[in-house]
């Protein structure tokens, strides 16, 4: 008991020595206890979260800092905090996972990717779109796509006079349920939604949930743009903008996310969501699925899997999660698909029950 209050009271002590670097160890334990455990939804839980990479760099300069200033009790839990955020780097950075060869059970090949209304020169990359399953986000009716695949749902809503953009689920499988509902937005295209389906797959079913949630429209590249030229009430308006749209953002696709958990919470079928979440995996949507489900990237894909083809670049905000049914063998993002603002997402997936009456032997990491 004693050391315990000893402790306190020398956390207490340094805090008052040290007050900026105590309060940015603070700042990371509470960014990772949130990616870790997302809070009831709130857009400064969001704010939080994203901030994490920051947390980790500026942690670090942290705890190097107190331990040359010879404040070893707080140096030392700074550097076990940090140590904790490493499963969490595995959201940044993916590894690949280790399979062998030999193994004969039938894998499942699904593609997700946001389109931006399939344009002009979309024909050049419609060779790398080929799935089993392949869920598209802000689609435009292509007849060349839609004649690989004998299946489909789709949801579409006027857009710009006659053009229709929504939702579409293609499958090379018979589709024996579906549901599909688009958000309703004002002033702005309704194109956010989810699609459910459930699957015939082999003598299973399988339901498969394509999402497309909250579309900030975040102009990073306007206020980048700005910044460069020396207009800084422009850059500055648009950072405002950017928070606006930001915080708007974390509380629609909290709602949004918690509909999508009702179609799929309890199923007694294995699931696969995947779609363009507008959101980093640092994020509250994400956080939340990643306490039911895996995702595809963290358990078998390679580097990093940026898969926005736009200002800022470096993030991935297209994903794919799956239950406890299934091992994924791989995840790939497609970036010599260039004719969207997005890049595709590819995983294929086996059934841990195919497994079990297969002669071949997986070993995932």
């Amino acid at each position: 008991m004693q050391t315990a209050l000893d402790w306190v009271q020398e956390a207490g002590l340094c805090w008052r020595r040290h007050p900026r670097a105590c309060s940015v160890l603070g700042y990371l334990f509470l960014t990772m206890a949130f990616c870790y455990h997302p809070p009831v939804g709130h857009w400064v839980g969001g704010f939080v979260m994203m901030s994490l990479p920051i947390a980790i760099l500026a942690g670090l300069v942290a705890s190097l800092y107190l331990l040359r200033q010879r404040e070893l009790l707080a140096g030392t839990v700074g550097l076990v905090w940090l140590a904790l955020t490493l499963p969490i780097g595995k959201r940044l950075f993916g590894y690949g996972n280790e399979l062998t060869t030999n193994v004969s059970a039938p894998a499942l090949s699904v593609l997700s990717f946001n389109g931006e209304c399939f344009g002009p020169t979309a024909a050049a990359g419609m060779g790398d779109l080929r799935a089993d399953i392949a869920c598209f986000q802000e689609y435009s009716p292509n007849a060349q796509l839609e004649h690989q695949y004998p299946d489909r749902l789709t949801r579409l809503t006027r857009f710009a006079g006659n053009r229709e953009v929504g939702l579409a689920l293609f499958s090379r499988c018979p589709i024996v349920r579906q549901y599909g509902r688009i958000w309703k937005r004002a002033n702005a295209p309704e194109i956010n939604g989810f699609l459910c389906a459930d699957i015939a797959y082999g003598r299973d079913t399988v339901r498969v949930v394509n999402v497309h949630l909250w579309s900030m429209g975040v102009r990073v590249e306007q206020a980048y743009r700005a910044g460069q030229t020396g207009r800084l009430s422009t850059f500055f308006s648009e950072l405002g903008d950017t928070f606006h749209r930001l915080k708007e953002g974390f509380d629609r696709r909290d709602e949004q996310i918690r509909e999508v958990e009702q179609y799929v919470s309890g199923s007694r079928y294995p699931v696969i969501i995947c779609g363009d979440f507008n959101e980093t995996p640092f994020g509250y949507a994400y956080g939340k699925l990643r306490m039911r489900f895996r995702n595809a990237f963290e358990e078998a894909g390679e580097g990093f899997g940026f898969t926005l083809n736009r200002h800022p670049y470096c993030v991935r905000i297209d994903q794919q999660f799956f239950s406890a049914d299934w091992y994924v063998t791989s995840c790939r993002t497609l970036s010599g698909v260039t004719f969207s603002d997005h890049f595709p997402v590819m995983a294929r997936y086996v059934l841990k029950k195919s497994l079990a009456q297969s002669p071949g032997m997986l070993a995932q990491r």
